[in-house]
């Protein structure tokens, strides 16, 4: 209750204290939240609230406001996403209770993340705030239009590099835990062609003490962070090509295998990605385009900890790589008609996989030998505009995979535009994920996992200041790969739940969000699935001063959340967080000091049965100082 009384009681104090704002000013605002475009639902561009599917955009502007460092703080603000870590510190976001890995589709300027390895997308959530634009995401199935992994979710993070109005900046940053970060973009115009450079580097010293427990393990919990990344983008009018190198090191937290590594210098997770896409757009006679792209990533990871059971330190080395090329046609020649064509096909290879015991080198110990898969994708996407009020849309996507076998993923949707203001939304989809080479090395009779879902929804924008978004959901996921002692595919699981988005702007210098939902998710004996809370909330109120203080307060809920069924202890405990972020702003300088978890009580996730009989500590109270410059 005292946190619901801090975050009235200061906007009472902001609004009674508000000049009188510029009108056409708040005006253009306005027009342009009404015509927020994304390109991420259906790969052309349209207004996010006339697509059949649950698109959130996250604006990196008000993000930083509200004192978000990254990706993976930033998707906490997505209804319907729960943010946990698991016991070696990977982090790891559940959309909508569905929480396993690759479930969803991450990428970065329209690259996947995702690996073949395991489906893995954490090494890229600690990417900085300060360098992306906006994250784009899909809240639900999206395989028509992205194929495996795009489960229950799909997340484009667009950096600021890609954009073509993007200027010059520098950032750095330092607090709690030893937490340092810096970086910079640079942006210039070479005749026809503009270059972008960005880079950055972070380190963080954390470790969180384990104090005595019924394991008996006391010590430093390592969390500890060295990243860095180095992109480019080269743009014309047709022509693009961006590349990304990206590396993380992480601690091991408590332990890969349950026990605490006693020597951060020597036990970490280091992931490296190399990521590139080359881009050709083009327009064609009677109101067609054609897009070609083609790309080469390469992948790989390296992870020394100690392994109880063997009694032996490990050091597993593990590389892939992988090509594509995509061709895709958009055409209006139809009248009423945006129909989508694409094509692609994408090769992956394993290099290295293996591990040391001791110092013994034991080859193919992480995967089986030699893997490769090849993926064959043809998808069609079809939006038909029968009347001003009513638009349907249908898709089907085909993907022949050269290891497992193919899949079908068919969509159908509406959007009907009521009034002005109102407007009703359905959607039906299919989606899949692929088996991992890890699973399939435990059992090649796997098969994609199958996912049917159904949504509802309205989106009610009552005035300038006004926009609330609901809608509901069902999902039944079949064919579910589980582990006991190996994988399995005997599982079937159903998820129901509703979200809520409501955003008041009363002026252009103030924001109140407010972003809520429910998830009801189930076994097929109808048992709730542990580690998912059914309640997530979050308010959030951003308000600037004319003096240029910039006041950003966030208040988090988690619900309670069930155990395993052989876990004794109680249910996971409810949390409630709250962050202030007070920033300064005069002309293209910004100052701010962000304090995370303000009242100290803790953020903890939920694990399941270990040997600490413990739930994950983030540490509590943080504090940071910003710093950045335009130019």
């Amino acid at each position: 209750m005292k946190y619901l009384l801090i975050l009235l009681t200061l906007s009472s104090f902001l609004f009674a204290n508000e000049t009188v704002q510029d009108e056409l000013s708040f005006e253009e605002d306005f027009l342009e939240s009404l015509e927020e475009v994304s390109e991420i639902a259906t790969k052309t561009k349209l207004n996010i609230d006339d697509s059949p599917s649950f698109v959130t955009v996250l604006h990196s502007d008000k993000l930083q406001k509200l004192g978000i460092k990254d990706v993976f703080e930033a998707l906490g603000q997505v209804p319907g996403v729960q943010l946990k870590r698991e016991i070696s510190g990977v982090p790891v976001v559940v959309f909508r209770g569905l929480d396993q890995k690759g479930e969803v589709k991450l990428m970065i300027d329209g690259v996947t993340i995702n690996n073949s390895y395991r489906g893995s997308i954490y090494h890229f959530l600690d990417f900085p705030i300060e360098l992306i634009e906006r994250i784009e995401v899909i809240r639900g199935a999206g395989s028509v239009l992205y194929g495996s992994n795009a489960m229950s979710g799909v997340v484009n993070i667009i950096t600021k590099s890609s954009q073509e109005e993007s200027g010059s900046l520098v950032f750095a940053s330092g607090g709690t835990y030893d937490s340092y970060k810096a970086g910079a973009l640079v942006a210039s115009n070479l005749s026809s062609v503009k270059i972008a450079l960005d880079a950055y580097y972070q380190t963080s010293d954390k470790t969180i003490k384990i104090d005595a427990n019924p394991s008996t393990q006391t010590g430093d919990s390592d969390r500890h962070l060295k990243d860095y990344s180095v992109g480019i983008n080269l743009k014309s009018d047709k022509l693009s090509f961006i590349a990304r190198l990206k590396e993380s090191t992480i601690g091991n937290a408590y332990g890969i295998f349950s026990k605490l590594d006693d020597d951060k210098n020597k036990f970490d997770n280091t992931n490296r990605s190399l990521t590139t896409k080359l881009e050709y757009k083009e327009s064609l006679p009677k109101e067609n385009r054609i897009n070609l792209q083609a790309g080469y990533s390469r992948y790989a990871q390296e992870v020394e900890t100690f392994h109880p059971a063997l009694n032996k330190t490990i050091d597993s080395d593990y590389k892939e790589e992988s090509y594509f090329v995509e061709a895709g046609l958009i055409s209006k020649t139809i009248q009423d008609n945006e129909l989508l064509i694409g094509l692609r096909f994408e090769t992956s290879n394993e290099l290295q996989n293996g591990w040391k015991e001791a110092g013994v080198e034991l080859p193919n110990r992480i995967v089986g030998a030699d893997f490769s898969r090849d993926i064959f994708s043809i998808y069609l996407n079809d939006t038909y505009n029968i009347n001003s009020s009513l638009d349907i849309s249908a898709g089907l996507r085909y993907d022949n995979y050269s290891d497992f076998g193919d899949s079908y993923s068919p969509t159908l949707g509406l959007v009907y535009r009521a009034n002005e203001k109102l407007r009703f939304k359905a959607l039906y989809s299919h989606a899949f994920r692929a088996p991992s080479w890890v699973e399939l090395t435990s059992n090649p009779d796997l098969e994609a996992e199958k996912s049917d879902s159904i949504e509802v929804g309205l989106v009610f924008k009552q005035n300038q200041s006004n926009t609330l978004r609901i809608n509901f959901f069902t999902s039944r996921i079949d064919d579910m790969i589980t582990k006991v002692r190996t994988y399995i595919q005997e599982t079937k699981n159903e998820f129901y739940g509703s979200e809520l988005e409501y955003i008041y702007s009363p002026n252009n210098q103030t924001e109140i969000n407010l972003i809520a939902s429910y998830i009801d998710a189930n076994d097929e004996n109808g048992d709730d699935l542990a580690g998912v809370a059914n309640i997530l909330a979050s308010g959030s109120l951003s308000y600037k001063l004319d003096s240029g203080l910039i006041f950003g307060s966030l208040l988090k809920y988690v619900s309670s959340s069930k155990r395993d069924a052989s876990d004794t202890r109680d249910d996971m405990a409810e949390s409630i967080i709250f962050d202030q972020t007070i920033s300064y702003n005069f002309q293209d300088f910004t100052a701010s000091v962000v304090v995370k978890d303000l009242f100290d009580k803790g953020r903890y996730y939920t694990l399941p049965q270990n040997a600490y009989k413990t739930d994950f500590d983030d540490g509590g109270r943080t504090i940071m100082l910003n710093a950045a410059l335009e130019f």
